[in-house]
C-alpha cells in the first residue's frame, strides 16, 4: 500500500495517519475550541453576536491566503520546513489573541492563526500525494479525515472545560502548547517525502507555469470549486452554531454536547468512505451524497416553515444528523479528485486547491451565517442550494466534454 517515499520514513502507517491527521486538524482546533467562548468575547469586546462571528471567518481568510505561500515554497525546499514555519506563525497569532483588548487585535491574531494553520494543512495534502495516488490516496485521506473529524467532536467540549477553569485566554495558551507538541512530533518521527531531484524552482516564471498547470486542468479547477461550495454551506452552520443552540434553542453550557453529536455522523462517514471509495470510486460517492444532502436539507426547510422557522430541537438534530452523514463523505473525496492530476506539482496544487476552495466557501458561509438570527431556514436553504450546484458542477466537469467513441 505504501510507496517507497513513505517506506523510507520508517514510520508505521497508523502513526503516519495519526500524525498527518493531527496536523490537518490544527485549523479545526483553532475554530471549534473557541466556539463556547464567543459569548464571553462579545461581552469583553462590547460587540454584537453577529459581529463576533468574525472571530471564526477571519481564521478562514488567513487560512486561504496562507495556503498560497506554503505550497510553492514546499515544492522548492521540502515539506518539513513549511510545517515548522506554519506552527510558529500559529503560536505567534495565539500570543497576539491572548493579549487582545479589542476585537480588531483579536482579528489580527486570528488571521495569523489561520495563516499558520494553513502550513500543516497544505502539507498534509502534499505529503499524502507524495506517497499515494488514486483510490489508495482517497482511502488514506479517509482515515486521515477520521482523525480530523474527531477534533470538532472534542474541541468544543475542551474549550468549555477550559472556560470552567479560567478565562477564554486560556484556550489560546492551549493552542501554543499544541503547536509545540506537533513540531516536536514531526521533528522526531517524520522524514522528508520530497526528494531533492523532484524539487521545483521558486522563480516567478516557474511558479506561473505551475499555477497554469493547476488552473487549466479541468478536473482540478472544477472539483476545487465544488469543494468550496459544499464547504461554504458547512461553514455557514459552523459560524452560526453557537447562536442557534444558545440563543435560539437556549441550551446554555450544553452547547458543546449538541455540537459533538452532530460531528458523530461525519466520523462514521469518514470510516465508511474508506471502504466505499475502493468499490464505487470517488465521483460516485460524492454525487450520491449530494443527492442525500439535497433531500435532507429541502425536507428540513419545508418542515421548519411549519414552526415559523424554529422546529423542535430534537427534530432539528435528526435532520442535521442525516445531512451531515452525507457531508462526511464529500470533502476528502473532492480534495483527492482535485489533487489526482497534480502529482508533478503537488505543493502548488495543494495551495491552489486549498486556497480556491476556501475563498469560494468564505462568502457563502458568511452569507448563510449572517442570515440566521431567529430562524434556521437560511441554513437549510443554503445547504440545499449548495448541494444542488455542486452536483450539477461535478456532472459538467466529468461529462460535458466527453469525446465521441
Amino acid at each position: 500500500m505504501a510507496t517507497s517515499s513513505l517506506a523510507t520514513q520508517r514510520i508505521p502507517m497508523l502513526e503516519f495517519i495519526l500524525l498527518v491527521g493531527s496536523m490537518m486538524s490544527s485549523v479545526a482546533l483553532c475554530i471549534d475550541a473557541v466556539l463556547p467562548s464567543l459569548g464571553y468575547m462579545a461581552v469583553d469586546f462590547a460587540v454584537s453576536g453577529s459581529e463576533i462571528q468574525l472571530v471564526i471567518t477571519t481564521v478562514f481568510v488567513g487560512f486561504a491566503l496562507g495556503q498560497l505561500i506554503y505550497g510553492p515554497l514546499s515544492d522548492r525546499w521540502g515539506r518539513l520546513p513549511n510545517i515548522y514555519a506554519g506552527l510558529l506563525v500559529l503560536a505567534i497569532g495565539s500570543a497576539i489573541a491572548i493579549s487582545a483588548q479589542s476585537l480588531e487585535t483579536m482579528l489580527l491574531g486570528r488571521f495569523l492563526q489561520g495563516v499558520g494553520a494553513s502550513g500543516p494543512r497544505v502539507m498534509v495534502s502534499a505529503l499524502v500525494r507524495d506517497c499515494f495516488s488514486g483510490r489508495k490516496m482517497a482511502r488514506v485521506m479517509s482515515f486521515v479525515g477520521t482523525v480530523f473529524m474527531m477534533v470538532p467532536l472534542l474541541a468544543p467540549m475542551l474549550g468549555q472545560a477550559i472556560l470552567w477553569i479560567g478565562p477564554w485566554q486560556y484556550i489560546f495558551v492551549m493552542y501554543i502548547g499544541v503547536a509545540v507538541i506537533l513540531a516536536c512530533w514531526v521533528y522526531l518521527r517524520l522524514h522528508e517525502t520530497l526528494p531533492p531531484e523532484n524539487r521545483r524552482s521558486v522563480h516567478p516564471i516557474a511558479l506561473w507555469q505551475a499555477f497554469l498547470i493547476v488552473i487549466k486542468n479541468r478536473s482540478a479547477a472544477g472539483y476545487t470549486v465544488a469543494s468550496g461550495i459544499l464547504f461554504g454551506a458547512f461553514l455557514g452552520y459552523l459560524s452560526s452554531s453557537q447562536l442557534v443552540f444558545q440563543d435560539i434553542y437556549l441550551v446554555g453550557d450544553a452547547y458543546p454536547l449538541y455540537f459533538a453529536v452532530l460531528v458523530l455522523p461525519n466520523v462514521a462517514s469518514s470510516l465508511l468512505n474508506a471502504k466505499l471509495v475502493m468499490r464505487w470510486g470517488m465521483y460516485r460517492v460524492v454525487q450520491t451524497t449530494n443527492i442525500l444532502v439535497l433531500i435532507g436539507a429541502t425536507s428540513l426547510y419545508f418542515y421548519a416553515q411549519t414552526y415559523a422557522g424554529v422546529p423542535p430541537l430534537t427534530y432539528y438534530m435528526v435532520f442535521l444528523f442525516f445531512i451531515f452523514s452525507g457531508v462526511g463523505l464529500q470533502f476528502g473525496n473532492l480534495n483527492t479528485l482535485a489533487m489526482e492530476p497534480l502529482g508533478k506539482v503537488a505543493g502548488m496544487g495543494a495551495s491552489i486547491v486549498g486556497t480556491g476552495s476556501t475563498l469560494v466557501s468564505i462568502p457563502i458561509g458568511g452569507l448563510i451565517g449572517m442570515s440566521i438570527s431567529q430562524s434556521v431556514t437560511p441554513l437549510a436553504l443554503g445547504l440545499a442550494i449548495c448541494a444542488l450546484i455542486s452536483m450539477l458542477l461535478m456532472h459538467w466537469v466529468r461529462y460535458s466534454v466527453r469525446l465521441p467513441a
